[in-house]
C-alpha cells in the first residue's frame, strides 16, 4: 500500500498503513530470498530516497549490520523503526541482493515534503500565530508525523486550558499536507456551536429577560471563558438593577444534547439568587436579641438584597444604641447549598443611660439667666429599646420638670409591631422682665409715709418716658400631661394621635407704687371677653401687640389647654444626624375647642419637608421648606416662634401666627471619618401675626409698624459641625451669620434641619 500524502488521513490510519507495510516487506522479502532462511552474511547496508532527512539518522535505527547473520524478522524490524521516525510518506520493500561474500540490503524510503507553509482555518478565538507558536514543526522542516502528533496534544490541550476542553474528542479535526506545494493546513473545530440556551435554577427572573444580557448567545461556540463572562454579566445585571447577589452559578453543555457530526449542543445555565438562611447577631451584651431583630427586614428565606441590607444598618444606627454596626455575609449553614448564606449582623454597644447635673448662664431678652439642671435619660431601658427621661431645670428666668417614656413597639407580634406609644408629664415656668413707660404728667409725690400711685404702660409712645430701674415682671406657667399612639403604615412612616391637658397661668405686674393705667399685655384685672374671643380695640395684646388671633386672658386667671392633633410623618434618611440622602417629613394638624374641655378654640397646622442630596465627591445638599398656619383665636404660649436656632443672623424671637421658612445648606466634611463638616447656607422667614394692631413691641421682636403684614428676614452664612462621640454629642453646630440687623453667632446642638 502506498501512502499519498495529499489524503486526508488521521493517526489511527497512520498506523493501520504502517502495519500493513510491515507486512508486505516481509512477505516480499520472503518470496525473493526463499533460499537464504539459513541466514548468509549481511555485507553491506545502505538507504535510498531520502533528500533532506540525514541517512546516519535512518541508519541509527537500523539493526541490520554487515557481518551480521540475515535475519528477515530483523529487517521487518528496520523496516518499523525506520517509519517510526515520522519523516517519510512511504516505504518501499527493501532490496535485498545476493553478493559474492553475502547479501545486501537496500532500504528505500519515500520523504515527507518540506513544510512551506502552515495554514488554519475554522478558528475564531484563537489567532493561527498563537496556534503556530505552540507547535514544534515549522516551516523549513520535513514533515514529521510523530512531532506533529505532539503539536496536536499541545494544540488540544491549551484549547482545554482556555475552557473549550470536554466538547470534542480533538480539536484538530482534520489536516491535508500538499506533497507537491509543502502547504499543511490544520482543519480546527474550537468549541461546539450552541443551539440554545436554557436558564435553569432559581434566577427569580424570566429567562427572556435574562438572555439578552448574555455574552454567549444561540450560534456561538461555548467555552468556560464565555461562561465566566456570563457569570460576570449576570452579577453585574443582578447588583446594578435589582441590589441582588448570585449566590450560586453553573453553567455547561447538556451532554445529551451533543452532536458530533453537526457540531452542536445546548447549553444550560443554572443560577441561583442568594438567599438568607440565617441571620446571626453577635456582640450585643445589653440590648436583647428581639430589639434588634424587630428593626430587620432582611429575614431568613428571603432574596440577599443590599439595597435592604443597607436599609436594615440604617434603622440599626438610628437607635442610636450602638457605636458600629458592621453587617457581613457568609457562606453557609448547608455546604450543599452555597446559594444559602448566613447574614450576620456584629454590633458595639454604646453607652445608652445617661445622667447630668450641670450650670450655666444664658443673658439677653430671652435667656435664662443662671440656671442648674439634673436629669437622667436612657434610650435602651434594661435592653428593651423603650426610653424615658427625667429632667429638672430651675433658673432665674425658668423652670422645667419632666418626666417622659416612649415605647416604640407595644408587642413581639406582628399586630403589635406596628403600634407605638409614648407619653409625658410636665411643669414649667417662665419670667421675663420689661421696660415700663411713664404716663405723660405723672410723677412720684411724697406725703408723709405715703407714695402717689405712678400710671405706667408697657408702650413706649410720645406720651410716655421710660421709668429707669423699673421693670414689669411676666410669669407663665404650664402644668399638664400629654399621651400619643401611633401606627406604622410602613418602616418609614408613622400616624400618630396626641391629645395634651395642661393648666396655663399668664400674671403680669409692676412694683408698687407704679400700676398699669387702662388695659395692658396679659395683666386685665376683672372681667375680659373671653380667651375664645378677642377684641384688641379695647383690649390690649400680648407680647406687645393687640390682635385679634391672640386670645385676651386675665392676669394670674388659671386657664385649661385641651389639643388633640393628628401627626404624619415620614424618615427616609440614610443617617438620622448627619444625613447624605433621604427625605425627612412631617404634617401635623392641632385643634383646641371647648367641646374637648379646653377654654381655647382654635386649630394650627404645620407642613415640613426637609430633602438631602448627595453632590460632588462626599458633600450634602440639604433643601428644607415649611409652612405654619392657625386659625381662631390662640393663647399667647402657642404661637409659632422662630429663634436663633432657625434664623441663625438674628439674636431675637420671631412670633407669629403664620409663616413660611426656607432653609438651603451645602455641608462638606473635611475629616475622613465626617467627624468635622463645614457648611454654608441661606435662611428665609416670611411670617406675620393675624389681625395684629400697629402697636409697638418694645422687648421681644422690635416689631414696628403695622405686624399683620407680611415681614421678610433673610440670612446667609457659614459653620462648623463637629462630634464628640466622648460626651455622646452628635452633631455640635457653630454658626456666623449675617441678618439684616447685622451679624450673629448661633449654638446649638443637632443640625438646624
Amino acid at each position: 500500500m502506498i501512502f499519498d500524502p495529499r489524503r486526508r488521513v488521521g493517526p489511527l490510519q497512520r498506523y493501520v498503513a504502517v502495519l500493513a507495510l510491515v507486512a508486505t516487506s516481509a512477505l516480499g522479502l520472503a518470496t525473493v530470498c526463499p533460499v537464504w532462511a539459513a541466514g548468509p552474511k549481511i555485507v553491506s547496508v545502505d538507504v535510498t530516497g531520502n533528500l533532506h532527512v540525514p541517512t546516519q539518522v535512518i541508519m541509527s535505527v537500523v539493526a541490520s549490520r554487515p557481518g551480521q547473520p540475515y535475519d528477515p524478522r530483523v529487517v521487518q524490524e528496520d523496516l518499523a523503526r525506520i517509519n517510526a521516525l515520522g519523516y517519510f510518506a512511504d516505504i518501499a520493500p527493501p532490496l535485498v541482493r545476493q553478493r559474492p561474500n553475502g547479501i545486501a540490503i537496500t532500504y528505500r524510503v519515500v520523504e515527507n515534503p518540506v513544510l512551506t507553509k502552515i495554514n488554519f482555518t475554522g478558528n475564531q478565538k484563537v489567532p493561527g500565530d498563537t496556534l503556530q507558536a505552540l507547535m514544534d514543526l515549522s516551516v523549513g522542516q520535513v514533515f514529521n508525523t510523530n512531532t506533529f502528533k505532539q503539536d496536536v496534544l499541545k494544540i488540544n490541550n491549551y484549547y482545554e486550558r482556555i475552557g473549550y476542553g470536554g466538547q470534542v474528542p480533538t480539536h484538530v479535526k482534520d489536516i491535508n499536507l500538499d506533497s507537491k506545494t509543502g502547504v499543511l493546513t490544520l482543519t480546527i473545530q474550537e468549541g461546539l456551536v450552541v443551539k440554545q440556551i436554557i436558564i435553569g435554577g432559581d434566577p427569580i427572573f424570566p429567562p427572556p429577560y435574562l438572555l439578552p444580557h448574555l455574552t454567549l448567545q444561540p450560534g456561538g461556540i461555548y467555552s468556560d471563558a464565555v461562561r465566566d463572562a456570563d457569570y460576570k454579566a449576570l452579577q453585574k445585571l443582578y447588583e446594578d438593577h435589582f441590589h441582588l447577589e448570585i449566590g450560586n452559578f453553573e453553567g455547561g453543555i447538556v451532554p445529551s444534547s451533543i452532536d458530533l457530526t453537526a457540531g452542536t449542543a445546548d447549553v444550560k445555565y443554572d443560577i441561583y439568587v442568594a438567599r438568607i438562611a440565617v441571620v446571626e447577631i453577635t456582640g450585643n451584651t445589653r440590648t436583647k436579641d428581639q430589639v434588634i431583630r424587630r428593626e430587620l427586614r432582611e429575614r431568613p428565606g428571603m432574596v440577599l438584597n443590599t439595597d435592604g441590607i443597607k436599609r436594615d444598618y440604617e434603622r440599626l444606627q438610628a437607635l442610636n444604641f450602638f457605636s458600629k454596626v458592621e453587617p457581613d455575609v457568609k457562606p453557609g449553614p448547608d455546604p450543599k447549598k452555597p446559594q444559602d448564606v448566613t447574614l450576620v449582623w456584629h454590633v458595639t454597644e454604646q453607652r445608652t443611660a445617661t445622667a447630668s447635673v450641670g450650670f450655666g448662664y444664658s443673658g439677653g431678652l430671652t435667656g435664662l439667666g443662671l440656671y442648674a439642671t439634673l436629669g437622667f435619660s436612657d434610650n435602651n431601658l434594661h435592653g428593651t429599646g423603650n426610653s424615658g427621661s427625667l429632667q429638672f431645670e430651675e433658673g432665674a428666668r425658668a423652670g422645667i420638670a419632666q418626666l417622659s417614656l416612649s415605647i416604640p413597639y407595644l408587642g413581639n407580634s406582628p399586630q403589635g409591631q406596628r403600634y407605638t406609644a409614648g407619653g409625658q408629664i410636665f411643669a414649667n415656668h417662665t419670667t421675663y422682665y420689661y421696660p415700663v413707660y411713664a404716663i405723660s404728667g405723672s410723677g412720684t409725690q411724697v406725703k408723709s409715709s405715703s407714695t402717689i400711685p405712678i400710671p405706667v404702660t408697657l408702650y413706649s409712645s410720645t406720651n410716655t418716658a421710660l421709668v429707669s430701674g423699673v421693670n414689669a415682671t411676666s410669669i407663665s406657667s404650664a402644668n399638664g400631661a400629654s399621651a400619643n399612639v401611633g401606627r406604622r403604615l410602613s418602616d418609614y412612616t408613622i400616624l400618630s394621635l396626641a391629645v395634651t391637658g395642661e393648666r396655663i397661668r399668664y400674671n403680669t405686674t409692676v412694683p408698687s407704687p407704679y400700676y398699669f393705667q387702662g388695659n395692658q399685655p396679659n395683666i386685665f384685672i376683672g372681667p375680659t371677653p373671653g380667651p375664645i374671643n378677642s377684641t384688641p380695640q379695647n383690649y390690649g395684646g400680648s407680647f406687645g401687640i393687640s390682635a385679634s388671633s391672640i386670645a385676651n386672658v386675665n392676669t394670674g386667671n388659671p386657664y385649661n389647654l385641651a389639643t388633640t392633633g393628628l401627626s404624619l410623618q415620614t424618615i427616609t434618611l440614610d443617617d438620622p444626624f448627619n444625613p447624605r440622602s433621604g427625605v425627612k417629613g412631617l404634617f401635623n394638624a392641632v385643634y383646641s375647642a371647648p367641646a374637648i374641655g379646653s377654654n381655647f378654640q382654635f386649630t394650627q397646622t404645620t407642613l415640613d419637608i426637609a430633602k438631602f442630596f448627595p453632590i460632588l465627591k462626599d458633600a450634602t445638599l440639604g433643601v428644607h421648606g415649611a409652612a405654619y398656619n392657625s386659625t381662631g383665636v390662640i393663647p399667647p404660649s402657642s404661637l409659632f416662634t422662630f429663634s436663633d436656632q432657625q434664623m441663625r443672623g438674628y439674636n431675637q424671637v420671631f412670633y407669629a401666627t403664620n409663616a413660611f421658612l426656607g432653609q438651603i445648606e451645602l455641608r462638606q466634611p473635611v475629616a475622613l471619618d465626617r467627624r468635622i463638616t463645614l457648611a454654608v447656607f441661606v435662611d428665609e422667614l416670611d411670617y406675620h401675626i393675624r389681625g395684629a394692631y400697629p402697636l409697638l413691641d418694645p422687648y421681644t421682636n422690635r416689631i414696628t409698624g403695622y405686624p399683620s403684614d407680611w415681614a421678610l428676614y433673610g440670612d446667609a452664612g457659614f459653620g462648623i459641625r463637629f462630634d464628640v462621640p466622648q460626651l455622646g454629642l452628635r452633631t455640635v453646630r457653630i454658626d456666623f451669620a449675617k441678618g439684616v440687623n447685622g451679624t450673629h453667632t448661633s449654638f446649638g446642638i443637632g443640625q438646624s434641619f
